[in-house]
């Protein structure tokens, strides 16, 4: 998988600070980043976003900036043809995938618990609307990957593969988030947990998120939370095991850099200095920045 700083913050349409931001990426050591698009991004700002990209050889990791579920049926017409746009900009500028919700029966938060998100009616309704999107993510070339909790409609591994298989689309599957979805009979022996998932799931896997995850000290309920890349119980060493079970072109993201007090770029440099720490112990090399679907596909290895 290529390694990719997935909340680097860098936006389309192109202004001021996108170079900024690229650059930073870039120095940090950072060969693939994500991408937040408008879906009104004109091809001039597509244009100059992928000629910073090429000044400081990056390569687009996942976009995100809409995510398209609602239960109302009227609210999910509307957002179902504003993602039509956000996949044909995404596809435009070239990528591989666009992250969104794993989707809620809540009607104003598209991550919020709520008593029908485990339904098969909620599963169907989200199934529905993505299986109306699927040729326009094929057209454009871009995988629709809902990113899930276990709070969301798509909230385990179980419910990620009947997703994914439903929908019946090449171009549409899921981001597996380690720590999200990990369980108290799992927060010990992380590695294990993720060799499985990964190994059940295969490449209905479009994209990792690899963040840390902790225990809150507590009794009664179970609090299992994130903390700072390298502070906590993930296996790293596993996850990038796992990583070269699935399509090279798939991105390694790493995100959720919200430590308090602590500059976002020192966060960013400590995380990447953490997993590529890991990954030359294990002799383990990222697959090249440029390596495409279509590449891929071609024959192209890395």
């Amino acid at each position: 998988m290529r390694l990719c700083l997935n909340d680097s913050l860098v936006r389309l349409p192109f202004s001021e600070e996108t170079e900024k931001r690229v650059k930073i990426v870039h120095d940090i050591g950072f060969r693939v980043s994500g991408l937040i698009i408008d879906p009104e991004a004109t091809d001039d700002d597509i244009k100059r976003t992928q000629d910073v990209f090429a000044k400081y050889d990056m390569a687009f990791g996942s976009a995100s900036g809409w995510s398209y579920f609602n239960p109302d049926p009227a609210v999910r017409r509307e957002r179902v043809d504003k993602m039509k746009k956000f996949l044909k900009v995404a596809g435009k500028a070239g990528c591989p995938t666009f992250r969104v919700a794993g989707g809620s029966m809540s009607p104003k938060n598209v991550w919020m618990h709520h008593p029908e998100n485990h339904t098969h009616k909620a599963m169907d309704l989200f199934v529905e609307a993505t299986r109306e999107l699927a040729p326009y993510a094929e057209d454009a070339g871009v995988c629709i990957c809902p990113e899930t909790t276990q709070w969301t409609i798509i909230g385990s591994p179980e419910r990620m593969k009947l997703f994914v298989d439903r929908c019946e689309s090449d171009y549409v599957k899921v981001i597996l988030d380690f720590v999200n979805q990990t369980r108290p009979e799992d927060i010990y022996k992380t590695g294990e947990f993720a060799l499985k998932t990964v190994g059940e799931l295969g490449d209905r896997i479009g994209v990792f998120h690899v963040k840390d995850v902790m225990v809150q000290d507590s009794h009664l309920v179970v609090h299992i939370d994130e903390t700072p890349v390298g502070t906590g119980l993930l296996d790293h060493d596993a996850i990038i095991k796992a990583s070269t079970l699935l399509e090279p072109w798939k991105t390694f993201s790493m995100e959720h850099f919200n430590q308090k007090d602590v500059p976002r770029e020192t966060q960013w440099q400590r995380g990447f200095d953490h997993i590529q720490e890991h990954a030359r112990n294990m002799g383990h090399v990222w697959t090249g920045q440029h390596l495409t679907r279509e590449k891929w596909a071609q024959g192209v290895k890395r």
